[in-house]
């Protein structure tokens, strides 16, 4: 499988994630200082706002870019082994990350959150220990993925009908977990939805489709900058 990547993309916000929740962490000292001079008291009540803030931003994108479970990593690991027809598009196009391969795209939404995420009468359910600490850090709420995943492949389907408005080029989502830790019942989720060691599985297998025409296959990763030497 090739991986292409928007590096600075990656680059600028692993840094924010890195440095930005000590930078939250620094004012809030600075406000626990404050506190015991009275004089200060209402730029105590500015830094204690600007430090949560800050912290929680940093903790949102150390989240996604910078930690062990960073989506970007985690999602080309899980799909390591697929071979060179399968081209990881990751902050290239409208959605983050797209699978191209002779099929057409899939787009994953990636979650790393752990403990049990389950779906069931329409709605997403996520059961952690420690959950509402994480949270406050700034792990994201599982919210509802599959909305995502369809916004995600609307948002792809515009930019195919602006690149390739002559071709036709199937587009689906799915969503993948990540955390080693996550036990994920949503059989019933209207997208596909599955722990990340499963992904290559269900694209082999239930997920597998026909193959486009060899010349949309071709076109379809030219528009998207793909050329025979990456990867």
């Amino acid at each position: 499988m090739r991986v292409i990547r928007n590096e600075r993309h990656i680059r600028t916000r692993t840094l924010v994630g890195r440095y930005l929740p000590w930078a939250g962490i620094i004012t809030l000292g600075i406000g626990w200082f404050l506190s015991f001079q009275p004089q200060y008291f209402s730029i105590l009540w500015l830094t204690l706002v600007v430090g949560f803030s800050l912290a929680v931003v940093g903790g949102f994108f150390a989240d996604r870019y910078a930690g062990y479970l960073a989506h970007y990593k985690t999602l080309a690991e899980a799909l390591k082994g697929l071979d060179n027809r399968h081209v990881l598009l990751q902050y290239v196009l409208p959605a983050a990350h797209v699978l191209v391969d002779p099929g057409g795209c899939t787009v994953f939404v990636v979650k790393n959150q752990g403990g049990e995420i389950t779906y069931e009468k329409g709605r997403w359910r996520h059961r952690q220990k420690g959950k509402f600490f994480r949270q406050f850090a700034g792990q994201e709420a599982v919210g509802a993925p599959d909305y995502e995943a369809e916004r995600q492949v609307d948002k792809l389907n515009k930019w195919l009908a602006k690149h390739l408005p002559d071709a036709e080029v199937p587009v689906r989502g799915a969503i993948v977990f990540v955390n080693p830790d996550v036990q994920v019942k949503a059989e019933e989720s209207p997208v596909p939805a599955f722990y990340g060691k499963k992904v290559k599985a269900w694209l082999r297998g239930p997920g597998k489709r026909k193959a486009m025409p060899g010349e949309v296959y071709r076109r379809l990763l030219a528009a998207a900058g793909v050329t025979e030497e990456d990867g």
